[in-house]
């Protein structure tokens, strides 16, 4: 489902994750029922472990104790996987008149989401994000950065990078962008179908965004009609950014009234149009045009600019919802451009005369057809680049009636004629300002959902121009290498911190990493106290580096002694200003095992302490309010079920404290090797270290990452596992939570994503073998369009389920990675389903390589082509069609 709940901010430290929503506000289909003898519900109200919830909830969304329930439910789905336990939460409110429904669709109509939040305006799915180690940082108010890609080829490839002040020309102009155009354009080159010979010579380069519109910060000496502070609206190069360079002749002032947004929609298309239409077509008041796509950008400009021109329009349209919009425009005569009937209606319905000039964006065929409809003298403008760089054959009968043929690249005419360009903007905006012309309906986007709007770019369901907002944007960017040091904390002596279970294992020695930094008062509290093993000893070693330790006994599970042990710390020791709890108890045991007595004793050290704890401080001004997790909470460790309950509940505590606007860390550790539990369970630490696939963390290198921890204002979790690995030995892996990791793991090592799909199918039955690709095809086509993986049927045209040219681009690049296998993309653009891109990949990996495709692959070039067109070359631009022969021809090689 589309991504809607804000998530946190990524970068927190390395191998980090987190629980983000992911909103829809669709419920599950009444299609999708899915038939089980049996299933488990868990409906919490405020335990949902996910961050970035929706601030207007109207219920407190955090409940400790109902976390700790969500905590359980993960291990049931690994112990009682036959159950399918699924976790739904009720951030609404339960007697509102439609809760009852949508609990009801949620069991009689399951969609495959294993977790799930019910808020008042939104169903969410939680799904676990993985964030690298500290690579971005949160743009400042005057941080310079710019939307780039490292690799091309999928969307989730692009990336906010920093820019430094570049050097300002005399004739130059420094803005600040506050909207940017997308085109098609921009996406093509995003895919990596862009030929060089597409970007090279063109104003915006090999760069993303080619119009904006901003406010002047800087101007070159020889600019004077332009002033620092100034609304203008015009072309540069790469303008998805905080600020652009560009001359000053390829900029206008923005009309009185506009938005940002409005102005962004009018550079590139009513430009392209008007230097089409009246530079070269001449088109006069009488003339009939024939404008193909017309319910594109450049299509609903060009039905402007004609109406104005008093032409009459003829138009063409992909389906019966845009010809109905295109004839609202005013179009007199609308056609369907998906057939080649066009040519034969148009000629009937002038009676044979045909029209004076074509707008053209269609390739192949139908770009034949249409110069047949030209009256003698007739003017022919093409937009689109294939046929210009797969250098397709014209015949020249039709140029005897003194036809004219103009090809048209509006990116290349500001570069190469500069003067031209600029009295042609200059003619555009004058219009503009006669209300003879307005700016195009428009969809916004923000910055921080770049992909989103590329995705619906992609997707080619919009009417009219995308926009992605910059106003205020403060994107996660690539931090410098010389920031990828985090700067020491550093706490004042005079302060004390309070630190439970503070005389062994990791409780000491995230003690010891206290006083390094400074902290001059320790409070080291156990259950018993003084009579802890070595309780002297450690405190002469405090003394020895000058800090003060006090040792208490207190029973965390006793709200009075907390509450006691607190007081006598504000009347006797200077402001206590931190609470480090890292007291734990382990009774592991399968569910089939617990008692009340073992959920109880594991529960009440590390819930109830960390609530007492809680509860007691509420008046007490803390900076840090630290909570020690474990990253089994996350993955529903089997044999852990009170553990991770436990451990889920500080979770919720700790958003708790936060929404309450309280300090709170709670950092989910992987297993300590060298500290601890595992110091004296041996067989634990192995049997951890072999389904992880990582050896176990030292407290050295984990102490060193809380400087990043204590900075971050949500779950921390820094974890050291091979998903690869992991994935096999937990039965809940399959689900929907995990769906990120599931495709993004491939992208770690694809090499070893191949080979471990090759010993995966190894010695497999061949049903076996299509099962288990089958299931990695599902994944990716669900990532792609956004669904549940059961939503998709197997036997049915991707196409017909939403998969369009762009997407299958996507996809074979998607599974070539994966599997480590190369796919023709043609095979994707002839109704493939899932079970027949399944049954390919299994031949390609039995090393029966050419399959039944290579008959056709002299046509593939043209069989994508003609795909991509068809669904999106709709009023494309020269600026947007992207030329992508060539490197269709190496993909179908393939």
């Amino acid at each position: 489902s589309p991504a809607g709940g804000r998530g946190c901010p990524e970068g927190a430290g390395e191998g980090t994750a987190q629980i983000i929503p992911s909103a829809s506000s669709t419920p599950p289909t009444h299609s999708t029922r899915i038939s089980q003898k049996t299933r488990l519900w868990l409906v919490t109200r405020g335990g949902a472990l996910a961050d970035g919830l929706e601030a207007d909830c109207e219920l407190d969304p955090n409940n400790p104790a109902q976390a700790a329930l969500w905590g359980f439910g993960r291990v049931l789905m690994n112990e009682y996987p036959q159950l399918s336990c699924t976790l739904i939460d009720l951030v609404c409110d339960p007697a509102a008149p439609d809760t009852p429904s949508r609990l009801e669709n949620e069991c009689l109509w399951p969609d495959g989401a294993s977790e799930i939040l019910l808020s008042p305006k939104a169903r969410h799915s939680l799904v676990l994000r993985e964030v690298l180690e500290k690579k971005t940082r949160a743009a400042t108010a005057d941080a310079r950065f710019r939307l780039d890609f490292h690799v091309p080829g999928q969307l989730h490839n692009l990336v906010w990078r920093p820019e430094s002040e570049p050097l300002l020309h005399d004739d130059e102009i420094e803005v600040r962008p506050r909207a940017a155009g997308l085109n098609f354009r921009d996406l093509m080159y995003l895919m990596g179908l862009l030929p060089d010979e597409a970007v090279e010579n063109g104003f915006a380069g090999a760069s993303l965004g080619l119009e904006f519109s901003g406010v002047v910060s800087r101007v070159g000496a020889r600019v004077k009609e332009i002033q620092a502070g100034d609304a203008v609206m015009g072309f540069a190069a790469a303008c998805f950014a905080s600020h652009v360079v560009t001359r000053a002749d390829a900029v206008a002032r923005v009309p009185e009234g506009w938005s940002f947004e409005a102005a962004a929609t009018v550079p590139t298309v009513f430009f392209t149009v008007h230097y089409a239409l009246t530079q070269l077509a001449g088109l006069r008041a009488g003339e009939r045009i024939l404008i193909h796509g017309a319910a594109g950008g450049i299509g609903i400009a060009a039905i402007s600019l004609a109406q104005h021109l008093g032409a009459e329009i003829y138009a063409t349209a992909g389906s019966a919802e845009k010809r109905d919009f295109v004839s609202l425009l005013g179009a007199g005569h609308v056609f369907d451009s998906r057939s080649l009937a066009f040519a034969g209606e148009i000629l009937e319905a002038t009676a044979g005369e045909g029209v004076d000039v074509v707008l053209n964006s269609l390739a192949g065929e139908a770009m034949r057809r249409s110069l047949d409809v030209l009256k003698p003298f007739g003017r022919f403008v093409e937009l689109g680049k294939r046929d210009f760089f797969e250098n397709t054959p014209v015949g020249l009968r039709p140029f005897r009636n003194n036809i004219s043929y103009f090809g048209v690249d509006a990116d290349q005419l500001l570069t190469a004629r500069p003067d031209l360009a600029a009295r042609l903007f200059g003619e555009v905006m004058a219009l503009f300002r006669e209300g003879a012309l307005s700016p195009l309906p428009h969809r916004v986007f923000p910055a921080s959902r770049i992909v989103d709007a590329f995705r619906t770019m992609q997707q080619a369901r919009h009417i009219g121009k995308i926009v992605v907002s910059m106003e205020d944007a403060r994107p996660e960017i690539e931090a410098p290498e010389s920031e990828s040091a985090q700067t020491p904390l550093r706490f004042a002596k005079e302060t004390t911190w309070l630190v439970t279970g503070g005389l062994s294992g990791f409780g000491l020695e995230s003690a010891r990493w206290l006083a390094s930094r400074g902290v001059g008062q320790l409070v080291l509290a156990s259950r018993r106290g003084m009579d802890a093993p070595g309780a002297e000893e450690i405190i002469g070693r405090f003394a020895a580096q000058g800090v003060t330790v006090l040792v208490e006994a207190c029973d965390m599970r006793q709200a009075g002694a907390v509450a006691a042990l607190v007081r006598r710390i504000e009347k006797t020791l200077p402001p206590l200003k931190g609470i480090l709890h890292a007291a734990a108890v382990f009774d592991d045991r399968l569910i089939s095992g617990l008692d009340a007595d073992s959920i109880e004793t594991v529960l009440d050290t590390k819930l109830t302490g960390a609530w007492h704890l809680h509860a007691a401080t509420l008046g007490v001004p803390l900076d840090h309010f630290v909570l020690y997790s474990s990253m089994t909470t996350a993955i529903g460790n089997p044999g852990q079920a009170n553990y991770v309950a436990a451990n889920a509940g500080l979770e919720g505590l700790a958003a708790l404290r936060l929404r309450m606007g309280l300090p709170a860390s709670c950092i989910a550790w992987g297993p300590i090797a060298d500290a601890g539990y595992l110091v004296r369970h041996e067989a634990v630490r192995e049997g951890l270290e072999q389904r992880l696939g990582k050896p176990s963390l030292s407290a050295a290198g984990v102490l060193a990452q809380l400087d990043r921890a204590l900075g971050a204002k949500a779950l921390f979790m820094p974890v050291n596992f091979d998903w690869n690995v992991l994935a096999r030995l937990l039965p809940s892996a399959s689900g929907s939570r995990f769906d990120l990791l599931n495709r993004h793991r491939k992208e770690a090592s694809p090499a070893g994503e191949a080979v471990d799909v090759r010993a995966l199918i190894a010695g497999k039955t061949a049903e076996e073998k299509n099962a288990i690709a089958r299931d990695f095809v599902l994944r990716e086509i669900a990532e792609i369009l956004r669904i549940s993986p059961e939503r998709i049927d197997a036997k049915r045209s991707l196409h017909d389920q939403g998969m369009d040219s762009l997407m299958a681009v996507e996809l074979a690049l998607g599974l070539e990675q994966r599997f480590g296998i190369q796919l023709p993309v043609m095979m994707l653009n002839d109704s493939p389903t899932v079970d027949t891109v399944s049954a390919r990949i299994v031949e390609k990996l039995n090393g029966n390589g050419n399959g039944n495709g290579d008959g056709a692959k002299e046509d593939a070039s043209a069989t994508l082509i003609a795909g991509l067109v068809r669904r999106h070359g709709e009023g494309v631009s020269a600026e947007e069609i992207a030329d992508m022969t060539e490197e269709a021809r190496k993909l179908t090689e393939k």
